[in-house]
């Protein structure tokens, strides 16, 4: 299993723009009732210059070195993830905080980790989720090995 191999289909693709359109429509933050947590990034477009949006999956939030973990479902293929390697600076919100940021992508060891710690915080909403995805796993072990070939990253905000 790795990164999402070929674009979904429309009906996915409909399901995940589905938070998105939530927000824009003052939805924001309903995703707490499913046991989730999403992040809504604004990068700039590499080729066009205009504001693209995405909404990704929080992982995981580290409140001391104030860091949230995402994770990009298409790998280093995802526009946003493009857009963000080309301008590295965007717009990230969480719940009701904005705030300007940067991203660097995880090891493969430690995205093995953030993996393996939200399935034990979340393990219904994680199976079900890569189950979405074609993804299936039977331990925490299978789970890290996934984990070394998706992207995750480290989403800080940015300082001054």
């Amino acid at each position: 299993m790795t990164t999402l191999n070929k674009r979904p289909n429309a009906l996915l693709k409909f399901f995940f723009k589905m938070p998105l359109f939530m927000h824009k429509i003052g939805f924001g933050g309903w995703e707490r009732l499913i046991g989730a947590q999403w992040m809504l990034i604004a990068t700039t477009g590499r080729k066009t210059g205009k504001r693209r949006e995405a909404m990704v999956d929080v992982m995981d939030y580290d409140k001391v070195i104030d860091t949230y973990y995402i994770e990009a479902a298409y790998g280093s293929r995802a526009d946003w993830f493009k857009n963000i390697k080309s301008n590295p600076v965007f717009e990230a919100q969480v719940g009701r905080r904005k705030f300007k940021a940067r991203a660097e992508e995880l090891t493969e060891k430690d995205t093995g980790e953030v993996l393996v710690q939200f399935f034990r915080r979340k393990p219904a909403y994680t199976r079900s989720v890569m189950a979405m995805v074609g993804m299936t796993f039977k331990d925490e072990e299978e789970l890290r090995e996934i984990g070394k070939k998706l992207t995750l990253l480290a989403v800080k905000p940015e300082k001054g």
